[in-house]
């Protein structure tokens, strides 16, 4: 069989297909004086037009025009234009053969083109070889060898012949690259590597198994498993790679991922040595992240348990207090009466407590008066037991690396490294105490004395501090890397220059001039208006007035009218008919071929099966179309974050171009929104708990929609975590093509540091920031300047801080904008920072400004307030579909991992958009149909539509497919039309 590279009948026709877009036309068919010259030398209109379409179709595609082709108009128009000539002459050359032929000769003579021939395939087969090395897309490398046809002027005779040679180029590439490494891989090496696959941890799981086993509970003994696996595939010692293969590397791993430990015995030794070295290294980079994850939640269980004792011993206190009261009133009594007696105060103490009972009473009178407020340190000793065997064990697995001022810190880490949790060894002399925080000081020298647990702890606590802010890194990690890598990789192209970075000073003015303008506008609006509007020292924003009820009764009315003439059908053809329409699952490529799903039902049963939360094992016993091999097979080689990512982008923009959608908004504003789903069975252990939600643990995702209800993006996030960090990641991390330029958030969603980056994008952040008026206001000004409003300020802005920090807020919103770094990851780093940090306190700066800003507009602009409040409902309203689709299981999310449920939160919020879609192109029918027999239909009514309704659609139970569902020419199923409603409208 010939060797060929994957891909659809589409995108091969595509190759060499004539352009048909004016900018492609323009680019490539634009002719020169020499190119004129060459085409007046025909005689007559019809020839010279047909002279000129050969030489441009020679340079692009770059191959011959074939006899009886249809030419694109903006072509033939473009060409014949450029020469004079109407393109109706082209009739009369294309029935002369003769003349064609000898035209063609004629051209290639002249402008030196050349054919393939056989002695110059042996010279381009090196030419492959070389760009195939670094590649690992056949069809990338089949285009750049198509553009170095075109460059070289050789014609390309067809698709198959180039095909074939870029095939092979791939294929002996990749065969280059596996002996290559092999070959330095030693024997031993290669025995470690053969073990990985054979030897078992225990009688059903091989060690590969074990390694990508998903992270367990948060426990010490859980940390020390994972440091076990980081050792272990060390311990394998495989060789450093060139770093010319590390895309095909990278393809090896994503495949060996996945693989079993069977399939790898398979495999030739030479293949399967290579792909499990790679998988190795993304093993460890992966690895080193959930260790240092784990290490994190340690910590932060530490203290959490450490202030449930404190409140607990208060509680308690509490409980007990009278009695203890009484009973040292007791004792004071008792002394008294003794001493005034003369007798023996000793003996009538012991008859009212023993001493041991009023040492405990003593010492609680004193934890309970301590002035200031009461510290958890006080009770986190006994959660050394924790770190004592894997704090050690940790600190040496990794190689850690800070700024300068982390220094008393890292030879803190190198004692507690060398100690090893044996107590036996004396601490040293001179024991560094600068990483040490305020807080922990007083428990950590008590009588000049070092108290080792707290000492031990405190550094503990201090490096994860510094890991979650960037202050220490580990090279290894892929998150937890410096923060100059993060910004500029290696694979950055020409950094950024100073000339490419506005002027601070003007950027400053600017700001500080609009800023100062609009608090004295809103100060003297407060002088001389409503005093109601300012109560005591704050602002006093005036309550929404209500939507008229007789018009939300219509507009609901106009709601169900539409919905009940939408047909009744199930998700699997909803799903089905979206398919028609878009094609999405095309982007759904196998990991090692690219080619998208062979087929469809089984394909789509999987995407159900995680959508729904039903699971692989019920679906197959329920859709009839696949095994749960099978489904299972669908999703481990077609679903990945990126393939789901441009499935989604592709519903996106089909959501955006639909004509209903544009009465939902103008397609360019952005909310976005995390919405709880509880865990359960193995999911528990890896959940948090998150008292606004209650006492069960739960994960959230967070999703942006833009303002027609098409969903962007989505991201599951630890139950506890902060959304301010993903706000943007949605708005700049979506693969459509939607032109965004506004984002709406609650107030988990709000920072200053958010309000900052928005800005420097060039983007409106427009939130509903929850007690705003609690909030202070900032300006460069001195605050009595701004009257009445002077109480509400804090500290004043500091511009030295922002200019001096200008070129480092640059390079950050630059890696956003390049999408060299995903913002969540930056903007959690940032976040971590401590107040001193000057980048992270310059970017406050900046957003403490445009924070003022929009406060002040917020105040004077109620269309806003309605604006803001109207786009974060629609957030809400997509979130009650959601859970409508995802509803077995309770609800529940059973998932261990964490890429099994971004897996999960990724199929529902496809379906969700599916869903969405099925509703626009149906309600869009409806409507036209209401107006095609007579009904008037209110403009105000269209906008409160929404394409959320799930009522028509089958989500419960019934997932099979229908063959014979009645479609017209535009792949649609009829309205559904009661006869009594037809005669009703026709009246």
């Amino acid at each position: 069989m010939p060797a060929r590279i994957y891909m659809t009948g589409p995108q091969r026709d595509a190759l060499l297909a004539l352009p048909e877009d004016e900018t492609t036309v323009v680019r490539h068919h634009s002719l020169d004086v020499n190119d004129l010259a060459a085409i007046n030398s025909a005689r007559t209109p019809e020839t010279r037009l047909g002279y000129a379409l050969q030489l441009c179709c020679l340079r692009y595609p770059g191959r011959h025009l074939r006899r009886g082709e249809l030419l694109p108009a903006v072509m033939l128009d473009h060409i014949a234009e450029q020469i004079g000539i109407d393109a109706e002459v082209i009739g009369g050359f294309a029935r002369r053969t003769p003349t064609r032929y000898d035209q063609l000769l004629a051209i290639k003579a002249r402008f030196g083109f050349t054919d393939l021939t056989k002695p110059m395939r042996a010279t381009l087969r090196a030419w492959l070889e070389a760009e195939a090395v670094g590649l690992t897309n056949g069809r990338v490398l089949l285009g750049n060898f198509l553009d170095e046809l075109r460059f070289r002027k050789i014609v390309i005779s067809g698709i198959t012949v180039v095909e074939r040679m870029a095939a092979e180029a791939m294929h002996a590439a990749e065969n280059r690259i596996i002996a290559d490494i092999d070959n330095r891989l030693d024997p031993a090496t290669h025995s470690r590597l053969d073990a990985l696959i054979a030897a078992k941890t225990h009688d059903r799981q091989s060690r590969f198994s074990w390694l990508r086993e998903p992270t367990p509970r948060v426990a010490s003994a859980s940390l020390v498993g994972i440091l076990d696996k980081i050792a272990l595939v060390r311990g394998i010692r495989t060789p450093a790679i060139d770093r010319r293969y590390e895309p095909r590397m990278e393809q090896f791993a994503r495949e060996g991922v996945r693989y079993t430990a069977q399939a790898f015995q398979q495999m030739g030794s030479a293949r399967r040595h290579v792909i499990l070295v790679a998988t190795l290294r993304e093993f460890e980079a992966t690895l080193t992240d959930t260790a240092i994850g784990m290490f994190d939640s340690l910590i932060g269980r530490a203290h959490l348990r450490a202030r449930k004792r404190l409140e607990q011993t208060v509680a308690a206190s509490a409980d007990q207090g009278r009695d203890r009261l009484i009973r040292v009133a007791d004792v004071l009594e008792a002394v008294s009466k003794a001493a005034r007696a003369g007798g023996d105060i000793a003996a009538a103490v012991a008859a009212v407590a023993s001493l041991d009972t009023i040492d405990a009473d003593a010492a609680l009178l004193r934890r309970t008066t301590r002035p200031g407020r009461d510290n958890a340190i006080s009770e986190i000793g006994p959660e050394y037991r924790t770190f004592k065997r894997a704090g050690p064990r940790f600190l040496k697995a990794f190689t850690f690396e800070g700024r300068k001022g982390t220094a008393p810190l890292r030879a803190a880490m190198a004692i507690l490294a060398e100690l090893d949790g044996d107590w036996r060894t004396a601490l040293p002399d001179g024991l560094p105490l600068g990483h040490i925080e305020r807080r922990w000081q007083r428990y950590i020298v008590t009588d000049d004395k070092i108290d080792r647990t707290h000492w031990e702890l405190a550094t503990y606590s201090a490096l994860a501090g510094a890991l979650a802010a960037g202050d220490i890194w580990v090279p290894t990690s892929r998150l937890h890397r410096s923060l100059e890598t993060l910004l500029s990789p290696s694979t950055d192209p020409v950094p950024a220059q100073v000339s490419d970075i506005p002027d601070p000073h003007v950027w400053l003015d600017a700001r500080a001039a609009e800023l100062d303008t609009a608090l004295l506008k809103v100060s003297g609006g407060l002088t001389s208006g409503d005093p109601a509007l300012f109560s005591g020292d704050r602002l006093r924003f005036p309550k929404e007035p209500k939507t008229d009820l007789a018009e939300r009764d219509d507009g609901r009315q106009f709601v169900r009218t539409c919905y009940n003439l939408v047909p009744t059908t199930r998700i699997t053809d909803v799903l089905s008919q979206v398919e028609r329409w878009t094609g999405f699952t095309s982007h759904f490529g196998h990991v090692s071929t690219g080619l998208p799903p062979s087929d469809e039902r089984s394909f789509l049963a999987a995407m159900i099966a995680e959508a729904t939360n039903l699971g692989l094992s019920r679906m197959a016993e329920v859709c009839g179309v696949a095994s749960r091999r099978t489904l299972l097979r669908m999703q481990t080689w077609h679903m990945r974050e990126e393939t789901f990512r441009a499935a989604l982008g592709c519903l996106t923009d089909a959501i955006q171009a639909e004509p209903m959608a544009a009465w939902f908004g103008e397609g360019w504003r952005a909310s976005a929104d995390g919405q709880a789903y509880y865990l359960g069975g193995a999911g528990e252990a890896g959940g948090q708990v998150n008292a606004h939600y209650g006492r069960d643990p739960i994960v959230k995702i967070y999703t942006t929609i833009t303002d027609r209800y098409a969903p962007l993006h989505q991201t599951v996030i630890a139950g506890t975590a902060g959304e301010a960090i993903h706000a943007l990641d949605g708005i700049l991390g979506h693969e459509s093509n939607a032109n965004l330029s506004a984002l709406h958030v609650d107030g988990g969603g709000v920072s200053d540091i958010v309000f900052a980056v928005m800005d420097l994008l060039g983007l409106d952040f427009e939130p509903r920031i929850p007690r705003l008026s609690d909030r202070r206001l900032y300006s460069f000004e001195p605050p009595k300047r701004y009257g009445r409003l002077a109480p509400l300020f804090g500290n004043r802005l500091n511009r030295d801080l922002i200019v001096n920090h200008w070129p480092d807020i640059h390079r950050v919103i630059r890696a956003m904008r390049d999408r060299t770094i995903t913002p969540s990851l930056i903007l959690k780093k940032l976040s971590a920072y401590r107040q001193q940090n000057s980048l992270a306190a310059a970017l406050r700066e900046v957003g403490r400004i445009e924070r003022t800003l929009f406060t002040l507009r917020w105040f004077k602009d109620p269309a806003l307030r309605q604006l803001v409040t109207g786009e974060l409902n629609k957030g809400e309203a997509r979130n009650s579909l959601a859970r409508a689709v995802a509803f077995h299981r309770l609800g529940r999310f059973r998932d261990r991992g964490i890429e099994n449920q971004q897996m999960r939160a990724a199929a529902l919020n496809l379906v969700t958009a599916a869903i969405i879609l099925f509703n626009c192109r149906y309600l869009d029918r409806a409507v036209s149909e209401l107006g095609s027999r007579g009904v008037k239909i209110d403009p105000a009514l269209l906008s409160q539509l929404s394409p959320l309704g799930w009522d028509r659609i089958n989500l419960t139970g019934d997932y099979v497919w229908s063959d014979g569902i009645e479609l017209d020419a535009d792949g649609l199923m009829p309205l559904r039309i009661p006869d009594s409603y037809r005669e009703s409208m026709s009246r």
